[in-house]
């Protein structure tokens, strides 16, 4: 038994804990970034789009629950030895305090656009499609948090992960603006254009 535990612990530390949870985080916030783009194309069949409602809400919630674990488990490390307040206060770490301030801050975001889907009827539809835009610079955030940070990095697998994804979310969010302009240039006369602002907002609609 003392063996199993011995084995365990190595694979189980606080650095390890704490690096499978940012890179699992990460995961699920790409899942939920990709759905929710999904989501929002009328194009998708009824049945793909409750799908990829409900594969867009529980990989946020647990992305936010990863990303929690990622953080908190770093109070523990004792090589580095990060604070609560460096963890809560973005850009106050004394260690990388910008590259992490980003993840908190990517955290944050989360955290608000979890809790306006859950208060949509409270704060009203407008109000969540505004937080919503959120989504895109937490995104952001976040690849810059892991890509510049983490020390998995290094490894050709994890760099190309990150790549993927990130240009993954980049090229699915240029499409869903050109259809929603497309969409927008469709309902209107002839000769009129959507400006872009109009296609950015309209892209976020249900």
């Amino acid at each position: 038994m003392d063996d199993i535990l011995h084995q365990a612990s190595r694979y189980l530390n606080v650095w390890y804990t704490s690096r499978s949870a940012g890179i699992t985080s990460y995961l699920l916030l790409f899942v939920s970034m990709i759905s929710g783009i999904s989501h929002s194309m009328k194009v998708l069949p009824a049945r793909m789009r409750a799908v990829s409602l409900t594969l867009h809400q529980s990989s946020g919630w647990f992305g936010l629950l990863f990303g929690m674990v990622h953080s908190m488990v770093l109070i523990y490390d004792k090589y580095i030895g990060y604070s609560v307040s460096g963890m809560l206060i973005p850009f106050t770490a004394h260690t990388h305090p910008v590259l992490t301030g980003l993840g908190t801050l990517a955290f944050y975001g989360m955290l608000l656009l979890m809790l306006s889907s859950d208060l949509i009827k409270t704060i009203g539809k407008r109000a969540w499609r505004t937080i919503h835009m959120l989504a895109f610079p937490a995104f952001a955030m976040a690849l810059v948090h892991g890509i510049m940070l983490g020390t998995d990095t290094k490894l050709g697998w994890v760099r190309d992960m990150y790549l993927l994804t990130g240009g993954a979310v980049a090229v699915l969010t240029v499409f869903r603006i050109w259809l929603a302009g497309k969409e927008k240039t469709s309902a209107k006369p002839a000769g009129s254009k959507a400006g872009l602002v109009e296609r950015y907002h309209a892209a976020m609609k249900e």
